[in-house]
Protein backbone atom coordinates (compact mmCIF):
# COMPACT_ATOMS: atom_id res chain seq x y z
CA UNK A 1 0.00 0.00 0.00
CA UNK A 2 3.07 2.66 0.60
CA UNK A 3 4.41 1.53 -2.59
CA UNK A 4 1.57 2.62 -4.60
CA UNK A 5 0.81 5.96 -2.38
CA UNK A 6 4.56 7.04 -3.29
CA UNK A 7 4.06 5.67 -6.48
CA UNK A 8 1.16 7.82 -7.38
CA UNK A 9 2.84 11.24 -5.72
CA UNK A 10 5.46 10.93 -7.87
CA UNK A 11 3.45 10.24 -11.13
CA UNK A 12 1.01 13.42 -9.95
CA UNK A 13 4.25 15.59 -9.55
CA UNK A 14 5.90 14.19 -12.98
CA UNK A 15 2.52 15.51 -14.83
CA UNK A 16 2.59 18.98 -13.13
CA UNK A 17 6.13 19.57 -13.89
CA UNK A 18 5.15 18.57 -17.49
CA UNK A 19 2.21 21.15 -17.56
CA UNK A 20 4.30 24.07 -16.43
CA UNK A 21 7.12 23.29 -18.61
CA UNK A 22 5.36 23.72 -21.52
CA UNK A 23 4.08 27.49 -20.41
CA UNK A 24 6.63 30.39 -21.08
CA UNK A 25 8.49 30.99 -19.10
CA UNK A 26 6.79 34.07 -16.16
CA UNK A 27 3.41 33.22 -18.16
CA UNK A 28 0.60 31.70 -16.58
CA UNK A 29 -0.88 28.43 -18.93
CA UNK A 30 -4.44 28.99 -20.58
CA UNK A 31 -3.48 32.71 -20.87
CA UNK A 32 -1.14 32.26 -24.01
CA UNK A 33 -4.65 32.49 -26.68
CA UNK A 34 -4.95 35.93 -25.47
CA UNK A 35 -4.35 38.99 -27.77
CA UNK A 36 -1.58 41.06 -26.28
CA UNK A 37 -3.43 44.36 -27.16
CA UNK A 38 -0.53 46.54 -24.80
CA UNK A 39 2.44 45.69 -26.68
CA UNK A 40 1.12 46.64 -30.25
CA UNK A 41 -0.15 49.95 -29.29
CA UNK A 42 1.54 53.08 -30.27
CA UNK A 43 3.69 51.28 -32.59
CA UNK A 44 4.59 52.89 -35.74
CA UNK A 45 3.41 50.19 -37.79
CA UNK A 46 0.00 50.26 -36.73
CA UNK A 47 -2.90 51.70 -38.53
CA UNK A 48 -4.59 54.83 -36.98
CA UNK A 49 -7.61 52.49 -37.25
CA UNK A 50 -6.05 50.02 -35.29
CA UNK A 51 -5.23 52.53 -33.12
CA UNK A 52 -8.67 53.39 -32.44
CA UNK A 53 -9.50 49.96 -31.39
CA UNK A 54 -7.30 49.74 -29.25
CA UNK A 55 -7.84 53.04 -27.21
CA UNK A 56 -12.22 51.82 -27.68
CA UNK A 57 -10.71 49.12 -25.48
CA UNK A 58 -8.75 50.62 -23.33
CA UNK A 59 -11.46 53.31 -22.05
CA UNK A 60 -13.80 49.90 -21.95
CA UNK A 61 -16.10 50.33 -25.14
CA UNK A 62 -15.68 47.10 -26.15
CA UNK A 63 -14.32 43.94 -24.83
CA UNK A 64 -11.13 42.15 -26.03
CA UNK A 65 -13.16 39.47 -27.72
CA UNK A 66 -14.79 42.35 -30.22
CA UNK A 67 -11.55 44.26 -30.52
CA UNK A 68 -9.67 41.20 -31.86
CA UNK A 69 -12.38 40.54 -34.09
CA UNK A 70 -12.30 44.38 -35.67
CA UNK A 71 -8.44 44.51 -35.75
CA UNK A 72 -8.82 41.06 -37.75
CA UNK A 73 -11.06 42.39 -40.14
CA UNK A 74 -9.18 45.88 -40.77
CA UNK A 75 -5.98 44.03 -41.20
CA UNK A 76 -7.44 41.50 -44.09
CA UNK A 77 -8.97 44.87 -45.67
CA UNK A 78 -5.60 46.04 -45.71
CA UNK A 79 -4.44 43.44 -47.32
CA UNK A 80 -6.87 43.24 -49.86
CA UNK A 81 -6.47 46.25 -50.91
CA UNK A 82 -2.62 45.91 -51.02
CA UNK A 83 -2.90 43.16 -52.96
CA UNK A 84 -1.84 44.61 -56.03
CA UNK A 85 0.56 43.46 -59.16
CA UNK A 86 3.06 46.30 -60.20
CA UNK A 87 3.50 46.49 -64.46
CA UNK A 88 6.02 43.66 -65.12
CA UNK A 89 9.74 44.86 -66.97
CA UNK A 90 9.65 43.86 -70.35
CA UNK A 91 11.94 41.20 -71.35
CA UNK A 92 15.39 42.65 -73.09
CA UNK A 93 15.21 41.67 -76.58
CA UNK A 94 17.91 39.63 -78.43
CA UNK A 95 19.14 42.37 -80.14
CA UNK A 96 19.42 44.35 -77.17
CA UNK A 97 21.46 41.99 -75.04
CA UNK A 98 23.86 41.48 -78.04
CA UNK A 99 24.28 45.27 -77.79
CA UNK A 100 24.66 45.58 -74.56
CA UNK A 101 27.35 42.38 -74.55
CA UNK A 102 29.33 44.40 -76.90
CA UNK A 103 29.37 47.54 -75.74
CA UNK A 104 30.61 45.76 -72.44
CA UNK A 105 33.89 43.85 -74.53
CA UNK A 106 34.53 47.79 -75.82
CA UNK A 107 34.86 48.71 -72.76
CA UNK A 108 36.85 45.93 -71.31
CA UNK A 109 38.76 46.37 -73.70
CA UNK A 110 39.69 50.33 -72.94
CA UNK A 111 40.43 49.34 -69.48
CA UNK A 112 42.98 47.03 -70.42
CA UNK A 113 44.65 49.02 -72.87
CA UNK A 114 44.92 51.98 -70.15
CA UNK A 115 46.03 49.46 -67.43
CA UNK A 116 48.81 48.38 -69.85
CA UNK A 117 49.85 52.14 -70.16
CA UNK A 118 50.04 53.17 -66.76
CA UNK A 119 51.93 49.85 -66.05
CA UNK A 120 54.35 50.44 -68.40
CA UNK A 121 54.91 53.88 -66.72
CA UNK A 122 58.05 53.36 -64.53
CA UNK A 123 57.54 52.06 -60.72
CA UNK A 124 58.72 55.94 -59.81
CA UNK A 125 56.39 57.87 -61.62
CA UNK A 126 54.33 60.63 -59.51
CA UNK A 127 51.11 60.68 -59.51
CA UNK A 128 50.93 63.88 -61.72
CA UNK A 129 52.59 61.80 -64.19
CA UNK A 130 49.76 59.25 -64.11
CA UNK A 131 46.97 61.54 -64.26
CA UNK A 132 48.84 63.08 -67.51
CA UNK A 133 48.96 59.69 -69.14
CA UNK A 134 45.08 58.82 -68.03
CA UNK A 135 44.75 62.51 -69.92
CA UNK A 136 46.35 61.28 -72.85
CA UNK A 137 44.66 57.93 -73.41
CA UNK A 138 41.42 59.51 -72.97
CA UNK A 139 42.44 61.92 -75.87
CA UNK A 140 43.92 59.35 -78.24
CA UNK A 141 40.73 56.87 -77.36
CA UNK A 142 38.01 60.42 -77.49
CA UNK A 143 36.59 59.03 -80.44
CA UNK A 144 35.96 55.01 -78.87
CA UNK A 145 34.51 56.90 -75.70
CA UNK A 146 31.93 58.78 -77.85
CA UNK A 147 31.04 56.07 -80.04
CA UNK A 148 30.32 53.67 -76.59
CA UNK A 149 27.69 56.65 -75.40
CA UNK A 150 26.14 56.69 -78.37
CA UNK A 151 25.94 52.88 -78.61
CA UNK A 152 24.69 53.37 -75.00
CA UNK A 153 22.18 55.49 -75.56
CA UNK A 154 20.37 54.35 -78.62
CA UNK A 155 19.77 50.77 -76.79
CA UNK A 156 18.51 52.91 -73.61
CA UNK A 157 16.06 54.12 -76.13
CA UNK A 158 15.04 51.20 -77.49
CA UNK A 159 14.55 49.85 -73.67
CA UNK A 160 12.21 53.03 -72.64
CA UNK A 161 10.43 52.39 -75.92
CA UNK A 162 9.42 49.21 -75.01
CA UNK A 163 8.20 49.88 -71.65
CA UNK A 164 4.09 49.42 -71.16
CA UNK A 165 2.60 52.51 -70.62
CA UNK A 166 1.44 53.72 -67.45
CA UNK A 167 -2.20 54.13 -66.51
CA UNK A 168 -2.78 57.70 -66.33
CA UNK A 169 -4.89 58.66 -62.80
CA UNK A 170 -8.17 60.37 -63.47
CA UNK A 171 -8.33 64.07 -62.80
CA UNK A 172 -10.87 64.78 -60.02
CA UNK A 173 -12.42 68.06 -58.93
CA UNK A 174 -13.27 68.48 -55.24
CA UNK A 175 -16.76 69.81 -54.79
CA UNK A 176 -17.53 73.30 -54.01
CA UNK A 177 -18.63 72.15 -50.52
CA UNK A 178 -15.26 70.58 -49.65
CA UNK A 179 -13.41 73.54 -51.08
CA UNK A 180 -15.09 75.80 -48.48
CA UNK A 181 -14.36 74.02 -45.89
CA UNK A 182 -10.56 73.54 -47.13
CA UNK A 183 -10.67 77.25 -47.17
CA UNK A 184 -12.09 78.02 -43.44
CA UNK A 185 -9.95 75.24 -42.06
CA UNK A 186 -6.78 77.05 -44.05
CA UNK A 187 -7.97 80.48 -42.43
CA UNK A 188 -8.32 79.17 -38.99
CA UNK A 189 -4.98 77.64 -39.08
CA UNK A 190 -3.12 80.81 -40.60
CA UNK A 191 -4.84 82.72 -37.47
CA UNK A 192 -3.49 80.88 -35.07
CA UNK A 193 0.35 80.94 -36.78
CA UNK A 194 -0.18 84.93 -36.62
CA UNK A 195 -0.79 84.27 -33.16
CA UNK A 196 1.98 82.09 -32.13
CA UNK A 197 4.50 84.55 -34.14
CA UNK A 198 3.48 87.39 -32.04
CA UNK A 199 3.90 85.14 -28.76
CA UNK A 200 7.17 84.80 -30.43
CA UNK A 201 7.58 88.35 -30.64
CA UNK A 202 6.99 88.96 -26.67
CA UNK A 203 9.04 86.07 -25.26
CA UNK A 204 12.11 88.19 -26.70
CA UNK A 205 11.93 90.34 -24.16
CA UNK A 206 10.24 88.78 -21.48
CA UNK A 207 12.06 86.72 -18.62
CA UNK A 208 12.18 83.26 -17.63
CA UNK A 209 9.59 83.13 -15.35
CA UNK A 210 7.20 85.92 -17.81
CA UNK A 211 8.10 83.07 -20.88
CA UNK A 212 6.54 79.86 -18.90
CA UNK A 213 3.54 82.03 -17.98
CA UNK A 214 2.98 83.25 -20.91
CA UNK A 215 2.98 80.05 -23.17
CA UNK A 216 1.40 78.16 -20.70
CA UNK A 217 -1.59 80.91 -21.05
CA UNK A 218 -1.47 80.59 -25.17
CA UNK A 219 -1.58 77.20 -24.73
CA UNK A 220 -4.89 77.33 -22.53
CA UNK A 221 -6.48 80.22 -24.06
CA UNK A 222 -5.90 78.32 -27.70
CA UNK A 223 -6.77 74.65 -26.53
CA UNK A 224 -9.59 74.24 -27.67
CA UNK A 225 -9.48 75.81 -30.99
CA UNK A 226 -6.38 73.75 -31.85
CA UNK A 227 -8.22 70.50 -30.72
CA UNK A 228 -11.34 71.76 -32.78
CA UNK A 229 -8.88 72.03 -36.13
CA UNK A 230 -7.22 69.09 -35.63
CA UNK A 231 -10.69 67.18 -35.70
CA UNK A 232 -11.79 69.13 -38.97
CA UNK A 233 -8.33 68.26 -40.70
CA UNK A 234 -9.33 64.72 -39.94
CA UNK A 235 -12.82 65.03 -40.86
CA UNK A 236 -12.40 66.76 -44.42
CA UNK A 237 -9.49 64.37 -44.92
CA UNK A 238 -11.75 61.24 -44.31
CA UNK A 239 -14.55 63.74 -46.89
CA UNK A 240 -11.42 64.15 -49.45
CA UNK A 241 -10.53 60.62 -49.65
CA UNK A 242 -14.06 59.23 -50.32
CA UNK A 243 -14.81 61.59 -53.14
CA UNK A 244 -11.56 61.42 -55.07
CA UNK A 245 -10.55 57.68 -54.17
CA UNK A 246 -11.40 54.28 -56.42
CA UNK A 247 -10.15 51.23 -56.60
CA UNK A 248 -7.33 51.93 -59.05
CA UNK A 249 -6.42 55.76 -57.64
CA UNK A 250 -6.37 54.51 -53.62
CA UNK A 251 -3.49 55.32 -52.14
CA UNK A 252 -3.96 56.17 -48.81
CA UNK A 253 -4.02 52.62 -47.63
CA UNK A 254 -0.08 51.72 -48.86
Amino acid sequence: MKKYIISLIASCFLLCSLSFGQAKRGEKPGNREKPDFSQAQGKPSVSKDVQEVYKALKDGDISRKDAAEKIKAIRESSANKRDFKRPSKPELSDEVKAGLDAIKEKKDALHAALKENLEALDKDATKEERMAAVEAFKEANKEKHQQIKAEYDAIREQIKASRPERPKRPKIELSEELKADMEAIKAKREELHEAQKALHEKLKSASDEDRKAMITEFKEANKEKHQQIKEQSKALKKQVREQIETEETRTSDL
